[in-house]
């Protein structure tokens, strides 16, 4: 757990300074974890619905406005290979406080995001500046950071679609088919999440807690409509992995027919040939061509005549 005072420029590893000081004009930065969760709703009294939302990363956006803090559920989808996986972030924001909860795997993009959001505040000047506060820009940091690994998660899904689909086209294989339904799945679940964070951009916009102010209003209004064209980026994708889907069952359609063509030609050529082996195949008596010496190479003749006319006909109608 860190714990910095932004008045004060002090860093903490513990609850006891900011619960002991008695300093309620102090503003703290903390950024903690899932285990550490428990010590922290002693001191600020949180609603224990919140804190069944921090412990059991049941992976849901969710922002809900209580008596005196504002609080978020947010989620960090990532792919990794064949792997999308979604972490879980839960910020409280107050006048006082800013508390940033990590899970306790936290991954690479997570473990960013802390030491992003710590160097921020310690950046940061104490007193105001004008009618700009520093915890919520602090807490736009958060959602800035956000909506960059969102975009920069769905650039790279968007690459790897591109990079698909002129495999496909080069020639669809059965991996293929597995790797578009995962990006498929990648790109709802992250249409999904996006929808849902949207949703929340107007929700902080309300401020029902007075935690914002115009100066620092207009960044988060900013902030909505970013995560709304994130939103339109993700549909865009998903609907990108449907084209992608028809476009491997075009080529496939397209190989299938090319080796029923293939079949077709084989079936033309042999079908007459078929027809008079079949012919005298027949046991009959009278049977002229049996009994005439020439009888056998003359049936060869005509047999290579035949196919040589069908070949002359397909080429001729450029089936070959």
């Amino acid at each position: 757990m860190t714990v910095y005072n932004l008045q004060t420029r002090q860093k903490y590893d513990s609850l006891e300074p900011p619960a002991g000081d008695g300093q309620t004009a102090q503003e703290y930065v903390i950024c903690c974890h899932v285990s550490e969760v428990g010590a922290l709703r002693e001191v600020f009294g949180w609603d224990e619905s919140t804190m069944l939302e921090c412990t059991n990363l049941d992976e849901t956006v969710r922002y809900e406005s209580f008596a005196g803090y504002d609080f978020a559920s947010l989620i960090y989808a990532d792919v990794y290979g064949a792997e999308l996986v979604q972490r879980e972030v839960n910020v409280f924001f107050a006048k006082g406080y800013l508390v940033l909860i990590l899970p306790d795997d936290e991954g690479p993009r997570l473990a960013k995001l802390a030491r992003g959001l710590r160097g921020a505040a310690e950046a940061a000047k104490a007193a105001e500046k004008g009618d700009v506060r520093t915890l919520p820009l602090l807490y736009h940091f958060i959602w800035g950071h956000l909506a960059a690994d969102y975009s920069e998660t769905l650039e790279a899904l968007e690459d790897e679609m591109e990079a698909l689909s002129e495999l496909i086209l080069a020639g669809a294989g059965p991996s293929q088919i597995t790797r578009i339904g995962q990006l498929r799945k990648a790109a709802y679940t992250h249409k999904k999440l996006l929808r849902a964070l949207s949703y929340i951009g107007g929700q902080i916009l309300m401020d029902e807690n007075h935690l914002l102010n115009k100066s620092n209003a207009h960044y988060f209004r900013n902030m909505s409509t970013r995560l709304l064209k994130l939103y339109d980026f993700a549909d865009h994708l998903y609907t990108l992995s449907g084209e992608l889907l028809h476009t491997y069952d075009s080529k496939t359609a397209a190989r299938l027919n090319e080796t029923m063509n293939k079949l077709t030609v084989i079936t033309l050529f042999f079908g007459p040939l078929t027809v008079i082996t079949g012919i005298y195949g027949m046991n009959f008596d009278r049977m002229p061509e049996l009994q005439w010496p020439l009888g056998y190479p003359a049936a060869l003749v005509v047999m290579a005549a035949v196919s040589l006319a069908i070949y002359l006909v397909m080429k001729r109608k450029k089936w070959l």
